[in-house]
């Protein structure tokens, strides 16, 4: 009975150990294969990622090319070729148009340019302010189209404190017609009575080689180039301030093609300067303590130990090639003889007179501005400033002063402040 019970094992089908060891192996060769094909260097993962990356690219170059025939038909509306490019109109300029930036606080220090294709740096966190028609308002009436144009004097200003300032610009400049004026960042001479710049001028042409030249101008006055703050002292060995860092001025201005200038005489506090319209001007200060306000007004605004935009007293470099700009652009052809003083007697707030060209108001009018210029005369550099309401004159002579041939270039009352940006492509 037990032999009938006896199960015959070598009758049954089943899986031998070979050959599940065999199927095993073919699986895990399978899977290797299959991981490869997915995750491999030329799997079908890196092929979907190169795919997209092709796609993302030739997305991104038809909207340059896009970007560029939109600037390129800009041009051509605004009755310019070549995107503001000599002698490539078949190279449209990629540089984003003023026009489209208006009334927009950039993130990051950017260029742009008007219809002609002079370009202007707005600095991060500024804005170019729009075309107005109330008091106060920038105006640009150069392109006849209310649209900005470096020839107007193009005004930016500050996103969180509102702060103005015109660009003023050096170099080569292109007109409508055209043609174009050279102005030449310098230290000038003018004529006292007519305003005309004298045949030697500029009498220092700007340049990061020549400014540490102590050139006198007027026999008293120079432009030092090492820094000193100055100093307060009431007797011989007083100092006036200079300016914050002259070859870094120069250096910046020539890279960018301009630099930035306050638009109104300084206002605010004892401790903080502003530059806005319709404002109680600062008043009752030494060179020193203006020169030492206006660095402070954004000192030297860094990122990653890189500057983006720094403030400082007018120097006469800018100063002077201000009036240039004014004088080439502005009906007011003599304003370095012009004083508004004498036409408009009473002392007002800040842009009330009628002393407003290129945008820019008061630098013949109302006070007159301190600048980091030196005099080798012993005036007092540090009496404080003191303006009379009916007296086209100051009660102030002082070492910091600059040439006395006419109003429009002397500085010796409140302080007038410039904002430079570094070059960048």
């Amino acid at each position: 009975m037990k032999a009938k019970n006896k199960r015959n094992y070598l009758r049954e089908n089943g899986i031998t150990l070979i050959a599940l060891v065999v199927t095993i192996v073919v699986l895990l060769i399978l899977a290797g294969v299959s991981v490869n094909a997915l995750f491999g260097n030329n799997g079908i993962i890196e092929k979907a990622k190169e795919a997209q990356n092709k796609m993302d690219k030739a997305t991104e170059n038809d909207q340059k090319e896009i970007n560029e025939l939109t600037n390129w038909l800009d041009n051509q509306v605004n009755g310019t070729t070549g995107g503001g490019t000599t002698g490539e109109d078949d190279n449209p300029s990629t540089t984003p148009k003023i026009s489209r930036l208006i009334g927009t606080v950039v993130d990051k220090n950017t260029k742009a340019e008007d219809a002609y294709g002079n370009k202007i740096t707005i600095p991060k966190g500024f804005k170019v302010v729009a075309h107005g028609t109330v008091a106060g308002s920038a105006t640009y009436t150069y392109s006849g189209d209310n649209i900005p144009a470096v020839q107007d004097g193009i005004v930016i200003e500050n996103g969180t404190d509102g702060n103005q300032f015109v660009w003023v610009p050096v170099g080569t400049i292109k007109n409508k017609n055209n043609t174009t004026n050279t102005i030449t960042l310098g230290r000038y001479e003018f004529d006292s009575n007519t305003g005309a710049l004298k045949s030697n001028t500029p009498v220092q042409v700007a340049s990061v080689e020549n400014c540490t030249q102590e050139v006198t101008i007027n026999t008293n006055y120079k432009e030092l180039s090492v820094f000193r703050a100055g100093n307060t002292a009431t007797d011989s060995t007083a100092q006036n301030a200079t300016a914050r860092n002259l070859k870094e001025f120069i250096s910046t201005t020539l890279s960018n093609g301009g630099y930035y200038i306050a638009r109104f005489e300084a206002s605010g506090t004892a401790s903080k300067i502003t530059s806005k319209y319709n404002q109680k001007v600062l008043v009752d200060i030494t060179q020193p303590n203006a020169a030492k306000l206006a660095r402070e007004m954004y000192e030297e605004v860094k990122e990653n130990n890189e500057l983006v935009y720094a403030s400082d007293l007018v120097n006469s470099y800018a100063w002077d090639t201000a009036i240039v700009f004014i004088q080439t652009y502005s009906v007011k052809t003599d304003y370095a003889s012009h004083n508004e003083s004498n036409t408009t007697k009473a002392f007002t707030a800040t842009g009330k007179n009628n002393d407003k060209y290129c945008n820019i108001f008061d630098m013949s009018g109302n006070a007159s501005e301190w600048t980091t210029e030196y005099s080798t005369d012993s005036y007092i550099i540090n009496s404080p400033l003191v303006l009379f309401v009916e007296d086209v004159t100051t009660q102030l002579m002082a070492a910091a002063i600059t040439r006395l041939t006419a109003a429009a270039v002397t500085r010796l009352a409140v302080t007038a402040i410039l904002v430079y940006v570094p070059y960048f492509m």
